[in-house]
């Protein structure tokens, strides 16, 4: 475990939905080290209240900033999918409005720009951020290589080296972190909706939208974006995204090794492999050959 959020430290954890901020309370509840999962209405999940909790509501920033001080949080990690606030100025307390035209500012930016400026607030107030990363260390994220039994073949490879320099031009424009290419022709991309809804969408593709690369084929690729705070937001697949690539009729996932968060391994390992395909992590190195 991370020195950063060791034994000194209470560590706040701003829970979003889904199984990651649920993982790094699990991990600091069995090593006794002090926490506090903080949640807002939306994303109030069972769960949590077998954990140390508080809710918090987003305009009551000030409210928020005096409980993590009295229960002496000094890190802070952000974790798990959170849709953007809505923000309500006549709920606002006094803090609130100090920061209300900032927070209404980065609301009309890009995921990550968002999620920098929103962090910055925070690092005003003496909370250090770290990553999911730092408290789960390694296992966190997708090893490179074959998840399961299958592996891309050379067509595979090259769908996913395309997808991937997709990502990146739409990443330096703070839009996705996910594309499918078959056959060279881009199928779909990810801005807003995320992951699952992409796919759901390219499996109500008409089958003559796909006549040149006929289900099963395509790759999803998924990685972060270029210069992208990984503190605050990796991308992240599991279960669910495997069921909704064999739903979309693709052939496999590939993600940026070590920088892609896996949910429930096990669960993904054996839907891939009782679909029959492929999850891959790739280096940089390989999907650089994969272009040739």
């Amino acid at each position: 475990m991370s020195e950063a959020a060791g034994p000194a430290t209470c560590l706040a954890i701003i829970a979003g939905r889904g199984e990651l901020p649920k993982r790094i309370a699990e991990r600091r509840a069995e090593a006794s080290l002090p926490y506090l999962v903080v949640v807002f209405p939306e994303c109030w999940e069972d769960w949590m209240s077998d954990h140390p909790h508080q809710r918090h509501e987003f305009e009551k920033v000030g409210a928020l900033f005096r409980a993590l001080r009295k229960a002496r949080a000094t890190h802070i990690v952000f974790a798990g999918a959170m849709n953007r606030p809505k923000v309500r100025p006549w709920r606002a307390d006094l803090k609130a409005l100090g920061v209300a035209l900032r927070a209404l500012k980065l609301l009309g930016r890009g995921d990550d720009a968002m999620l920098r400026g929103f962090g910055q607030i925070f690092e005003e107030q003496g909370l250090r951020i770290i990553g999911p990363r730092e408290v789960l260390g390694d296992t966190l994220t997708v090893p490179p290589g074959a998840l399961g039994i299958c592996g891309p073949g050379a067509r595979d490879k090259r769908d996913a080296a395309r997808a991937s320099r997709i990502v990146s031009a739409m990443g330096a424009l703070d839009i996705g972190q996910g594309a499918v290419v078959a056959d060279g022709v881009c199928l779909s991309v990810e801005a807003i909706e995320g992951t699952d809804l992409m796919l759901s969408r390219l499996a109500d593709l008409p089958a003559e939208r796909r006549a040149s690369c006929p289900p099963p084929s395509g790759v999803l690729f998924k990685g972060p974006k270029p210069g992208q705070d990984t503190r605050m937001d990796l991308p992240t697949i599991g279960e669910r995204t495997v069921t909704g690539a064999v739903a979309a009729g693709l052939a496999g996932i590939v993600v940026a090794a070590g920088e892609t968060v896996l949910l429930d391994g096990d669960a993904a390992r054996r839907a891939a492999d009782g679909a029959g395909i492929f999850v891959y992590g790739a280096t940089p190195e390989e999907l650089a050959a994969w272009e040739t």
